[in-house]
């Protein structure tokens, strides 16, 4: 998934943030060396997963990709951290809900972003309350992400065949024994580059 987009639309619609919001590799270090003013967010990438086996044939899965939306707040006003979680957890969170529950990174690809949960994470001090908020889309993997497509596109073009049909019926022709071609073609026709049957 293409964090990026999940980052413009934070500081679109995450009015609280007002604009502070990047995007990091992972949560360990990011609370030594971010230094974006609080509140902010940082997004990160999280595992994904597949549900469902692919056919014999071909790969067709569902695959969950999921990012994680880590807040952070200050925690000065209150060193016991009660002001700074019910500002992260509710305030925030119901920010970080209307801006992204539903949510499509690409139209084209990804079902509505969905929500997963949420935890408190260890700080490196007092000043700063960090929250983790965990969502996910899906997206199908199809035949045309895998191999199957590249061998397919190597083949040559098809540029339409002529086809010429030597049928028989051994009980309407009492002077055949054996049935098979007798060289005789009763049915011919050309089936253009367009791949449209003939009627």
């Amino acid at each position: 998934m293409n964090l990026n987009l999940i980052i413009d639309q934070l500081r679109q619609h995450c009015p609280s943030f007002a604009g502070r919001v990047a995007g990091a590799a992972e949560y360990k270090g990011l609370a030594e060396t971010a230094n974006l003013p609080t509140p902010s967010a940082y997004v990160i990438y999280m595992d994904d997963e597949v549900q469902g086996e692919g056919s014999l044939n071909e790969t067709r899965q569902t695959l969950v990709e999921g990012f994680a939306v880590i807040v952070c707040v200050s925690n000065v006003p209150d060193e016991r951290g009660q002001s700074a979680v019910n500002l992260a957890h509710h305030t925030m969170r119901a920010e970080l809900w209307a801006a992204l529950l539903g949510y499509q990174p690409d139209k084209t690809i990804y079902n509505g972003v969905f929500y997963q949960g949420s935890n408190l994470l260890p700080a490196k001090d007092r000043a700063r309350l960090w929250m983790r908020f965990d969502f996910a889309a899906e997206m199908q993997i199809g035949p045309e992400d895998g191999w199957q497509a590249v061998d397919l596109a190597a083949l040559p073009h098809f540029d339409g065949m002529n086809v010429k049909v030597d049928d028989i019926d051994p009980a309407a022709d009492p002077n055949i024994k054996y049935p098979g071609p007798d060289g005789r073609i009763e049915h011919e026709f050309n089936i253009p580059k367009s791949g449209n049957l003939p009627t």
